[in-house]
């Protein structure tokens, strides 16, 4: 499934699913207003390529999250993008051309959120662009709606939902008591939307960001 927001200028597409849980790998291709084209925690494109390849050739990828190596090997070697991952040791992508936090400067406007908490190096990546300020988040939230995931999988693996949103009760490689104060960073920058690399892209982000903090 492809589906088009930011004014024809971000394209979301999912694929797969992790194992039993039913919850498909979300990618991103997104065009800023200069033209630069960027594609973010992309899984596998398949069908989908040629569409994705119509917002213009990918110059950058970026994760946001150091355990998404997903379709990013192929991906890289296929268009000769710029790899960019947040900085540190953990997970199975490939090295990555610049490692970044909060102070790098990053391609099409985009701006990182550390949450390290969250694990893996977890950075949100922010922008404001075509009238929305919007976020780029890895496995901060999660969403189930419209999911087919079992009950037992989100008792057990995930906080009480807040509207479109759940986290994680245990963040892998993370700090579960300081995720919340993390997750309150991303509510402070007041994004309207939220496309996560997990679920379906959120709107009212930060009524649902505040929610889960409650």
């Amino acid at each position: 499934m492809i589906t088009s927001h930011l004014d024809g200028n971000l394209l979301t597409w999912q694929v797969g699913a992790m194992g039993l849980v039913d919850l498909p790998l979300t990618g991103h291709a997104y065009r800023a207003p200069s033209g630069e084209v960027v594609w973010i925690d992309p899984p596998e494109v398949g069908e989908h390529e040629a569409r994705l390849l119509e917002l213009g050739k990918p110059a950058h990828i970026l994760v946001t999250f150091r355990d998404h190596d997903r379709a990013v090997p192929a991906l890289l070697q296929r268009h000769g993008a710029k790899f960019w991952a947040p900085k540190g040791h953990e997970g199975s992508i490939p090295t990555p051309d610049v490692a970044f936090d909060e102070g790098t400067e990053l391609p099409a406007g985009l701006r990182a959120i550390g949450m390290p908490a969250m694990g893996f190096g977890e950075h949100a990546l922010v922008a404001e662009a075509y009238g929305l300020k919007f976020a780029f988040v890895g496995d901060a939230v999660f969403s189930f709606e419209g999911m087919k995931t079992p009950w037992l999988v989100k008792k057990l693996a995930f906080k009480a939902a807040c509207g479109p949103l759940q986290m994680k009760r245990s963040y892998r490689g993370g700090d579960n008591a300081a995720a919340p104060e993390q997750l309150r960073k991303l509510a402070a920058e007041r994004p309207d939307m939220l496309f996560l690399s997990h679920g379906h892209p959120v709107t009212e982000a930060t009524h649902w960001l505040e929610a889960c903090l409650k």
